[in-house]
């Protein structure tokens, strides 16, 4: 290696850790670890917005799980599994945790381990890109910008979790289908083993979409590659075909689990994404990253649901910098001399399909959509990365083109770029009036409006100048300056650091060591698995159907199952928290206590919610049947009926509902709800003029009415003042086909007798439950329990034996030494087994499915992939030798 190559190498490690310097210096943290789970500490940054993620999942699924993924491999186990989360889940075949990246998953053992990783993945992306542009033989100068630029990408920038860890293999996988094709034998069996290297690489990263969408790219810079060939193309396409089958082979403990998963998963949305596309305003946020301000801004400056939601469909920004220079190394393909003219209009017929796609053009995208898994993928989000390498490789074979392009064709080409972008920003930005008009008077918002549009200006000004010019150093330096200036704001919205709540962490890890957490809306889901706390929380995709429709039965009916993680129990786990729609009470319901017992037989017996919630609270309603309603005058004649439901019993009410129509709110007067229990009565009185039209409208009680704790039932009135512009009362059939009102009810819940207050700081509450099912139990045996994988059972009759873990066809159990067989229990989530009389010790152990197979296809793929290395570097014979 010479000095130069050294001096490059050195610039593109520096430059990451540079620009993150306030994170690793604890000035300004982007550990989601403090945004999520302080506690109720206030943390303040300099800028609002995200630092450097826009998807929570850096914490809930990076974060969490990949730390302890860290520790099981750090403990000598492979992380197949993780017992935190649910009621223990598959880890490894989630794959978006990046379980298998080793070692780099080990970054996340530390502190600040995801700013670790990301600065690991910039890295690694320069020096492949580093390695590709080296091989294409472009100058050194160019090809330590284009590395510079592929770190300090607008995906990298603005994503912290699953998304970024391939990107570094897709200029390694270019590189690798680059040197595939060379005349030398030993150069192409290099490039076949750095092709392997790759895919082997972007499938363990853990993302598959990505990974999908870069290969993508990659296919077709490889077809133009082996078609240079022309007679010659098999020497070619044969190292790409073996390189690319032994990644696969080298991916089994990545890919055979995963496709397992997905055959009984839930995917949730990822099911059919053809017709999703980008919102109006984001190809101007794509030229302008920080036109809505930094990430996530929207939230804190009270932006609309459509300006938040522009954050949820990018996948990164290109900026015009960059999309200019691209565009000018693609309109150079017209001039003479110009090298590499082929690869230029694949790249340009690239971008623009997949931007058409990308946008929401309908007849290319259903184009695109025949390519097998693209309905499936995110396209118009996972596709960024490939047009930042696309742009960034055009941009880098502008360079070379100020050396030797014709200086007149290439001012024209580059005219023709600069009218081009000009055109399409005036366009975007039209396009995007009403979210800018969204923020427009937020205070502070101006600024980033002014300051993003002036910023491109200037960087467009003296790139234009430049390469008309042909001053090369002051278009490398206008590059490079822009990209490390847009990736460096989202460094400013980082919080300072503030201590977490080390003796709520403390109680609850002293609680759980046989039993789960539930929390609602404190402890975020997966972050069990980083402080080893078991939590029935999660937040998985894809995620076993059979426990989320359990839970979805039991507990939370319609939730969605992607994560459980709800603002309470009963009516406050459903879709309609709030109790206004007529359909929201036609759903099938799950009482709170019906909720709770299910959570307790399922070893869960620790809660926890914030200081400032009533949790022993629920709604509950008339149970209304699933069809149209009637409506009949409301007025002096009331409209009564008794209301019955178990959990009335000792129960406070403080509001009180039913459905109305007010004929456009043309409804006036006063009217009335009077409800009485078997010794008190209390009355609600409303305007009507105030009443929802076709919705449920809630009163207060005048005062609040306690039911005797051995009652079920309470009597109610509804009726109005008989004035003239009088409301309807929406009815619906009852038993014998009498008709009764929709009445709701908001009530207090007597806390449970087994339940202990252990914790309340003002932040969080902390109670533990009496009675809850252990997590091994059985039949007519006493159990010992020893830890979650081996248990000690003494039967005096035949039995069967429950553990408390989600059955997963995995999992196999060995009774003093012998193999049994492990079925799912009736509830089709606890594991069974059957034990006779006697004394047992039971071991437990996880190995995803298909464990043979993937053993065989790795060992086939390692030795494939070190004979290939081998031979690659094998050192020629000298002639003497010969």
């Amino acid at each position: 290696m010479n000095i130069r190559a050294s001096y490059s190498i050195a610039i593109i490690i520096a430059i990451p850790i540079f620009i993150h310097f306030l994170g690793l210096l604890n000035i300004l943290s982007s550990d989601p670890l403090q945004i999520y789970l302080n506690f109720g500490g206030e943390h303040s940054a300099i800028l609002d917005g995200s630092p450097g993620w826009v998807d929570p999942n850096a914490g809930a699924t990076t974060q969490a799980l990949g730390h302890e993924a860290a520790r099981q491999w750090l403990s000598g186990h492979i992380p197949w599994w993780e017992r935190f989360s649910g009621m223990g889940l598959p880890l490894a075949a989630e794959m978006q945790n990046s379980a298998l990246f080793f070692p780099f998953v080990l970054l996340l053992i530390f502190a600040n381990g995801v700013l670790y990783l990301k600065i690991a993945m910039q890295i690694m992306s320069g020096l492949f890109m580093l390695g590709f542009l080296y091989e294409m033989r472009l100058s050194r100068l160019t090809a330590l910008t284009g590395a510079i630029l592929i770190e300090l990408s607008g995906t990298l920038a603005w994503f912290a979790h699953g998304p970024i860890m391939p990107l570094p293999f897709l200029p390694l996988l270019a590189w690798g289908v680059w040197r595939s094709c060379q005349p030398d034998l030993k150069t192409r069996l290099g490039g076949c083993f750095i092709t392997a290297l790759a895919i082997t690489g972007s499938l363990y990263a853990g993302f598959p979409e990505t990974a999908f969408m870069s290969g993508l790219l990659v296919l077709c810079i490889a077809i133009w590659r082996v078609c240079t060939l022309r007679g010659k193309w098999l020497q070619g396409a044969l190292p790409i075909g073996v390189g690319g089958i032994l990644g696969l082979f080298l991916s089994a403990p990545a890919v055979v689990p995963f496709l397992s998963l997905l055959r009984i998963g839930f995917l949730g949305q990822n099911t059919n994404y053809h017709d999703a596309h980008m919102l109006a305003a984001n190809p101007a946020q794509t030229l302008f990253p920080y036109l809505f301000g930094p990430p996530l801004y929207a939230l804190s400056a009270g932006g609309g649901s459509v300006a938040v939601d522009v954050w949820w469909h990018t996948g990164g920004y290109c900026d015009i910098a960059l999309i200019f220079a691209g565009c000018a190394g693609l309109f150079m393909a017209f001039s003479r001399g110009t090298s590499f003219r082929g690869l230029r209009f694949v790249l340009g017929g690239y971008l623009l399909l997949s931007g058409l796609k990308a946008v929401g053009f309908i007849p290319v995208s259903r184009l695109i959509d025949v390519i097998p898994g693209i309905k499936q993928t995110m396209f118009y989000v996972y596709i960024a990365p490939g047009w930042w390498f696309a742009l960034t490789l055009l941009s880098c074979m502008l360079l070379d083109d100020l050396n030797t392009s014709n200086q007149h064709s290439g001012r024209k080409s580059i005219k023709f770029a600069l009218a081009g972008t000009l055109v399409g920003s005036v366009i975007c930005l039209f396009k995007a009036r009403p979210h800018i008009m969204d923020f427009y008077n937020h205070p502070g918002y101006k600024w980033y409006l002014g300051l993003s549009l002036l910023w491109a200006t200037l960087v467009l000004t003296v790139l234009s100048v430049s390469l008309l010019g042909k001053r090369k150093h002051t278009v490398v330096a206008a590059l490079v300056v822009n990209a490390a200036v847009l990736f460096f704001i989202p460094t400013l919205t980082g919080v300072r650091p503030a201590p977490v709540d080390t003796d709520a962490l403390s109680l609850l890890k002293q609680l759980t060591t046989q039993k789960r957490l539930v929390s609602f809306g404190v402890f975020p889901p997966n972050y069990g698995a980083f402080f080893g706390i078991p939590t029935i929380n999660y937040n998985f995709l894809p995620l076993p159907e059979r426990f989320a429709a359990q839970m979805d039965q039991h507990v939370c009916p319609h939730y969605d199952h992607t994560a459980f993680f709800s603002i309470g129990l009963g009516k406050f786990c459903s879709g309609d928290t709030e109790g206004l729609t007529y359909a929201g009470w036609q759903a099938p319901s799950v009482s709170f206590q019906d909720g709770l017992a299910w959570l307790q037989q399922h070893n869960t017996g620790v809660i926890m919610y914030p200081a400032n919630l009533q949790f022993w609270h629920d709604r509950i309603g008339t149970r209304i049947p699933a069809q149209a309603n009637s409506y009949q005058n409301l007025g002096g004649t009331p409209v009564s009926g008794v209301f019955s439901h178990p959990e009335l019993a000792g129960a406070t009410l403080r509001r009180v509902g039913t459905g109305l129509g007010t004929y456009n709110g043309a409804a006036k007067g006063v009217w009335h709800i009077k409800l009485c229990s078997k010794e008190n009565c209390t009355i609600a009185d409303g305007k009507l003029e105030y009443a929802a039209d076709n919705l449920v409208t809630w009163l207060n009680l005048s005062t609040p009415l306690t039911i005797e704790a051995n009652q079920t039932q309470l009597t109610y009135s509804i009726w109005s003042d008989a004035p003239a512009q009088p409301a309807a009362i929406a009815l619906w059939p009852g038993e014998g086909g009498k008709p009764m009102p929709l009445l709701t009810l908001d009530i207090d819940l007597p806390r449970s007798s087994n339940t202990r207050q252990l914790l309340n700081n003002g932040h969080v509450v902390i109670e533990d439950l009496s009675g809850t099912t252990p997590y091994y139990h059985a039949d007519n045996c006493v159990v010992t329990f020893k830890d979650y994988t081996h248990v000690h059972a003494e039967c005096d009759k035949p039995g069967n034996l429950f553990r408390n873990e989600f059955y997963d066809e995995g999992w196999t159990a060995v009774v003093n030494g012998r193999p049994v067989q492990l079925v799912p229990a009736a509830d089709q989530v606890q594991q069974s087994i059957r034990l006779g009389t006697g004394h047992f010790d039971i071991a437990y152990d996880y190995a995803p499915q298909h464990v043979r197979l993937i053993f065989i296809l790795f060992t086939v793929g390692l030795v494939g992939s070190a004979v290939v290395g081998m031979m690659a570097c094998k050192p020629r014979k000298t002639a003497a030798e010969a």
